[in-house]
């Protein structure tokens, strides 16, 4: 004889781990736009970063050596955002460092308000203000390639002739 469809317990428990699935690889694309929304060069988020937790960096033209970088803890469900400098270890850019880590800390809260408004909740639970902790020094090669011309490099002086 036929028997009914039914979902047993090891059923519900697929469809609900392909629904969080599919709530996150959302969650992870909702951030990458609202991030190139409000004019930040990221790199591709992956889609399994909430679920498996990770890094993504992101900056802005014009911030030189400097990144945000957007580490998640997916068994706590928390994302700690800061800013890394790529660098050697020991270089004393502490105003330069200062200035990036004033940046970022003036850039939160519009991230913070668009995530929230397209559905992603962010509840902060610990804000360190600028020069709390020195900012990260890290190998360049961790960081995404710059989509611009080597920007860490003062330009040179343009020269004009007088006659």
């Amino acid at each position: 004889g036929l028997t009914p469809c039914s979902t047993g317990p090891s059923h519900r428990a697929a469809i609900a781990a392909a629904e969080k699935g599919r709530l996150d690889a959302a969650a992870a694309l909702v951030l990458e736009q609202s991030l190139k929304d409000l004019g930040y060069e990221v790199e591709e988020i992956a889609d399994t970063l909430f679920a498996a937790g990770g890094l993504a960096h992101f900056r802005k033209a014009g911030w030189g050596d400097y990144h945000v970088r957007l580490r998640v803890d997916a068994q706590r469900g928390a994302m700690n955002f800061n800013v890394v400098r790529a660098g050697t270890a020991g270089e004393d850019r502490r105003i330069e460092d200062m200035m990036a880590e004033e940046r970022w800390c003036a850039e939160f809260p519009q991230l913070f308000a668009t995530l929230a408004a397209r559905g992603l909740k962010v509840e902060v639970t610990r804000l360190l203000q600028a020069g709390e902790v020195p900012v990260q020094v890290v190998d360049a090669a961790s960081l995404p390639r710059r989509a611009e011309a080597d920007e860490s490099r003062p330009a040179a002086p343009l020269k004009r002739e007088i006659r």
